[in-house]
Parts: structure tokens; sequence; C-alpha cells
């Protein structure tokens, strides 16, 4: 995977995450988080912060790219969606843990992590779509 592909790759998966997690935080959940509004910033303090929610939704989108280049051996639609698997799986797993520590329904614990694996499932198969072996 070179340069080129890697930037490429990395801009249609950010592109897919700004629009999933616009989905799922802002209309799927709108409900769960307006119920659990005291834990969260201020829907105009949390505009404050846009820019730096969309510069960790680039890094992830290159990161995930570089470590799927790191890990796999033979690119392919496979191993995209099995990459994704258990990267969703990873950070699921990781979020549905903060119920330990916050007061959120447990619905929405689930649905985090159910929206995880999903997100990271289909960026493995974007990743597997755009480098798979000619």
């Amino acid at each position: 995977m070179d340069a080129k592909k890697i930037f490429i790759t990395s801009l249609v998966v950010f592109i897919f995450v700004f629009l999933f997690e616009m989905i799922l935080h802002g209309f799927i959940l709108k409900g769960l988080y307006i119920e659990t509004a005291s834990l969260w910033r201020s829907p105009e303090e949390m505009q404050s912060f846009f820019p730096l929610s969309l510069g960790v939704q680039l890094l992830f989108s290159v990161f995930s790219v570089l470590f799927y280049k790191s890990v796999v051996k033979e690119y392919s639609v496979k191993s995209g969606v099995v990459f994704g698997a258990f990267l969703g799986l990873l950070f699921g797993v990781s979020q549905f843990g903060l119920y330990a520590y916050m007061p959120i329904p447990m619905l929405l614990a689930e649905v985090w992590l159910l929206g995880i694996f999903l997100e990271c499932l289909i960026i493995g198969l974007i990743i597997g779509l755009l480098n798979k072996a000619k």
C-alpha cells in the first residue's frame, strides 16, 4: 500500500466515520443523550469542540488504515472484514466498560458497543475493498 493509497483510503474512511457518528450520536442516540444531559457538555460547549472531534475522527481513520497495513499480510476484502471485526470488538468492549464508571443507562452502553463494532466492521470492509490484491 503506497502513500497515495493510504491517503485515499484514510479519506474515504474519515468521510464514513464522520457520517456514521453523526447518524449514531446525532440522531439514533439523541433521546438517550437528552435523558442523561447532566453527564454531558451543553450543546453550545460541544460545538466549540467540533474541530477537536474532526481531528480525532481523522486520526482514528488514518491510524486504522496504518494499523491494517502493519498487521495484515494479504490485502483482501476478507482480511479487511476480519480486521474490522477485531478492531470493533476491541473498541466496543472498551467503550461498553464505561458503564461501570458512568451513571449511564445500560441501553446506551449496549448501543455504544454495537455501534462501534458495526462502525469498525464497515471501516475494515472499506479498507479491504480499496486495497484488495488485483
